[in-house]
């Protein structure tokens, strides 16, 4: 439920299921893994990436190896966002279900088995 609800709100599945996949998880190092957590293709995944780059909601580090992709804490964007989401996830917990939140986090650790 949290998912149509957020899909209506923001209009694309793409941009909700990336946004969500960071607000459960923090940062990732490859956008293979961004793709994979997501099921998305790797070419949307840079899009949806870049353009929450430029709106300041995700922020990018590179290392001599990597490029590290994480929230960007310091955007006031970033911030109500993720409390918005936080209380869309908390209103939708009180009827039982699993949040969209858990779904996803148990995606990403299936995922994470299989890359070992």
């Amino acid at each position: 439920m949290t998912m149509e609800r957020l899909e209506k709100i923001f209009g694309n599945t793409a941009y909700v299921k990336i946004i969500l996949l960071f607000y459960n998880s923090g940062y990732f190092d490859n956008m293979t893994g961004i793709a994979n957590a997501v099921n998305l293709s790797p070419s949307t995944v840079r899009k949806v990436v870049s353009d929450l780059i430029e709106a300041g909601i995700l922020s990018e580090t590179k290392s001599a190896k990597s490029r590290v992709i994480m929230i960007n804490e310091n955007s006031p964007y970033s911030e109500a966002l993720f409390n918005f989401i936080t209380f869309i996830n908390s209103v939708h917990s009180t009827d039982g279900k699993k949040g969209i939140g858990e779904i996803i986090e148990k995606r990403y650790e299936i995922y994470r088995r299989r890359e070992k």
